[in-house]
């Protein structure tokens, strides 16, 4: 490749992330439940003026909004940092969806960064370019300006799995387990999972031990639990989540459940596998390589086993709550939080065996060609619900009337509709994409054009030798 054209690509790539950086700042949106959890601090907050402890304004019954309680039935995550700006004068609800909204943008600079420190330590360098393609192909696009807890999220069970696989000090990854715990209380488990097997491959890697991280990783889960199991009792008067355990707010029946767990992969309205292929299928091959290319329980396989776990333990999860995308949000916004994870443990523990199977596919420029249209396609709804989230309720418009929750129109009649806008109305992509017509739309859709192009390219330098190229393919 000459060093022009490689010079070009980088700036491609890394001007097309910094771009949207920008556009996230410039454009904050406030979705998700984000106003209920502001509302919820301030409910926590005066229960702790009146030294209520104990199932504050706690009625035991769904209201209108399916809460049980004032403060509402979210997690940890948000609440502490829209406390702390309640506590530094921002009392008003814009300045906390600016902060909140802020702390998402941060969150996926910080991704994308500790996944370069990381691939850049654990020898896989070359990988980079793929993580950034992910990362510019996927739901990220919408979710990385809004105020929701997702992205945080995902940013925080990010520094989890990299300081793990970084085997940073162990107070470091301390710290790290008690973010990660406080971003949902269905995560411990998989948060010890991912956890344990981060250290274990940092461990394979450079030979030193890993008791005492692996005694602060414990003890920075216990501080998270036990904090939310606290904030529990002044919401519930109980330690776990009652408001999660209302049968309204579950699938029910194996059938229907078995449905959702296939949705969560293949529904054309927020499969992983249809609005984050890149993902998806990084995942996947990495898992069919670590299962077929070892012993059943040799060391090799260990990740790919512990991978394909938790993600089936998580799609049944997503699938046994009464929506398993989070709607009326977009795409797999319960998903998201946990793909950049896994898509970094497994480039990191079969990062050189996935390297064997893309350079056959980089190796022709058709296949150049596939794998920029495949993330370009999948990327143009994105983009164009970044710039225009009025185009997402026509999807929801199909059902005359609109799907009703469970608690409040029945629950049998909510499941059908659901099932309804899963699989048989028109695809939800099909309704976002309409956002590209704007101007900010067409012209973001250009810039990740050349964003992703670039990444196709760069990785295409670090994988294929020059003389594995053909002399018409793009060098």
């Amino acid at each position: 490749m000459r060093v022009q054209l490689h010079r070009a690509a980088v700036a491609a790539a890394l001007g097309s992330f910094a771009f949207l950086v920008v556009v996230w700042l410039d454009r904050p949106f406030n979705g998700g439940d984000t106003g209920f959890v502001l509302d919820g601090t301030n409910a926590f907050l005066n229960c702790m003026s009146a030294h209520d402890y104990n199932a504050c304004g706690f009625t035991g019954k769904l209201n209108y909004w399916g809460l049980m309680s004032p403060i509402g039935d979210w997690p940890l995550l948000q609440h502490i940092p829209d406390a702390i700006t309640i506590g530094l004068g921002g009392n008003g609800h814009p300045v906390r969806y600016r902060v909140l909204g802020t702390l998402s943008v941060v969150a996926v600079v910080v991704t994308v960064l500790l996944g370069w420190l990381v691939l850049r330590r654990a020898g896989q360098a070359r990988w980079f370019w793929g993580f950034l393609l992910v990362i510019l192909s996927g739901p990220v696009l919408v979710y990385g300006q809004q105020a929701a807890g997702e992205t945080l999220a995902m940013g925080l069970l990010f520094c989890l799995v990299a300081a793990t696989l970084l085997q940073a000090p162990p107070v470091v990854v301390g710290l790290a387990a008690v973010g990660a715990c406080v971003t949902k209380e269905t995560s411990y488990p998989f948060v010890a999972a991912l956890g344990v097997l981060g250290l274990w491959l940092a461990q394979r890697r450079t030979g030193k031990p890993i008791l005492r991280h692996l005694v602060f990783g414990a003890a920075g889960m216990a501080i998270a639990i036990t904090a939310a199991s606290l904030f529990n009792v002044v919401r519930f008067g109980s330690v776990l989540n009652t408001n999660y355990l209302d049968d309204k707010l579950h699938t029910p029946g194996v059938a229907r459940t078995f449905d959702y767990v296939l949705a969560v992969f293949f529904s054309p309205s927020g499969g992983l596998y249809t609005s984050w292929p890149a993902a998806s299928l990084l995942v996947s091959a990495a898992c069919l390589v670590g299962l077929v290319r070892g012993p059943y329980r040799s060391p090799y396989t260990r990740p790919a086993l512990v991978v394909i776990c938790c993600v089936v333990a998580l799609a049944i999860g997503f699938a046994s709550w009464w929506t398993p995308f989070g709607w009326s949000g977009y795409g797999p916004r319960f998903e998201l939080p946990w793909v950049p994870p896994l898509v970094l443990i497994v480039l990191v523990a079969y990062g050189d065996d996935l390297a064997v199977l893309t350079r056959r596919l980089l190796a022709r420029a058709w296949g150049v060609a596939l794998v920029f249209a495949v993330a370009l396609a999948c990327a143009l709804p994105h983009i164009g619900l970044l710039w225009d989230f009025a185009t997402i309720g026509g999807f929801f418009a199909q059902e005359v009337p609109p799907c009703d929750a469970p608690w409040r129109g029945g629950v049998q009649k909510w499941h059908r509709c659901q099932h309804r806008l899963l699989w048989e109305h028109r695809p939800m992509p099909l309704y976002t994409v309409k956002g590209v017509d704007t101007a900010g739309g067409a012209a973001t859709a250009v810039v990740v054009a050349l964003g992703l192009l670039g990444c196709v390219v760069l990785l295409r330098r670090e994988l294929v030798p020059a003389q594995q190229r053909p002399v018409s393919g793009p060098t």
